[in-house]
């Protein structure tokens, strides 16, 4: 498949995607082109991680409010409205459903959709010179794409209520402050605090990644003794992995490990 709107170069264990193409894109388009990458991307075992940064222009998706205020005044049903957000609700649960980690990094503007779009991520990283625009609630819709689901969780619900009652636009500080941006970086440092972080997951056994990136997201959810029982069942799959074998060998022998393609049958 021709990609129109991401670009994706894979190097060293990670797959760097960029937003690419003239203004917003059509998140119809949008959407299949990222469905049908991500998938390749869980498939191939040289990609230990995703990172989606700013291309062309940053994350910066939008409901269609013109065909959608047109076919309200229109009399039409909800059905139109009911394509798009199954559109939304397609992308950030594949990122969810990923059992590699998501990162999300930008030195731009976020807004709109693409505001949610990136709370979708499991870490995410900003500049000083990023800005913040969640979806206006001025035509007198929800934002949509979980962001009533994210956004809670990150900041609380009165700073949530605030920022989308408010509509206002938060500088990165500010987003960092409050929970959105996980790593503020400086400008000059940006490539490398990228490379140093992809490293990093380069090197990590992929079963104690996945089965991490779940138990986090389960932690809300569950009491204590429910989450112990999930680490102590996630640590033998890690025990009887050839990975997490490898990592602890050389953890031994004081070296990096040798991490790479698993055999076939393995299943991590």
């Amino acid at each position: 498949m021709e990609y129109q709107n991401f670009d994706c170069e894979i190097a060293e264990g990670c797959a760097t995607i960029r937003l690419i193409g003239p203004g917003a894109p059509n998140i119809e388009d949008l959407c299949d082109e990222f469905l049908d990458l991500t998938l390749r991307l869980q498939e191939d075992r040289a990609v230990r991680a995703l990172v989606f940064t700013d291309g062309d222009h940053a994350f910066d998706f939008h409901h269609d409010l013109d065909n959608l205020s047109a076919s309200h005044l229109r009399n039409e049903g909800v059905e139109r409205l009911e394509i798009a957000m199954e559109l939304g609700r397609k992308i950030v649960t594949m990122m969810a459903d990923l059992t590699k980690p998501v990162l999300a990094a930008t030195r731009g503007d976020i807004r709109d959709l693409g505001f949610a779009f990136f709370l979708a991520a499991d870490v995410r990283l900003a500049t000083p010179t990023a800005s913040f625009t969640p979806p206006d609630l001025v035509g007198g819709l929800l934002p949509g794409w979980g962001l009533s689901h994210h956004l809670p969780r990150l900041i609380g619900p009165g700073r949530t209520l605030e920022l989308l009652l408010s509509g206002r636009t938060l500088g990165a500080a500010e987003a960092h402050a409050i929970g959105l941006i996980d790593r503020l970086v400086p400008e000059e440092s940006w490539e490398q605090e990228l490379d140093n972080l992809t490293g990093r997951l380069r090197t990590l056994p992929q079963p104690a990644v996945r089965l991490l990136k779940l138990a986090v997201q389960n932690a809300a959810g569950l009491d204590m003794t429910s989450m112990l029982s999930l680490e102590w069942e996630s640590q033998q799959q890690c025990w009887d992995s050839l990975e997490t074998t490898e990592g602890l060998r050389a953890w031994q022998e004081g070296r990096e490990p040798q991490l790479g393609f698993a055999p076939p049958d393995e299943e991590d």
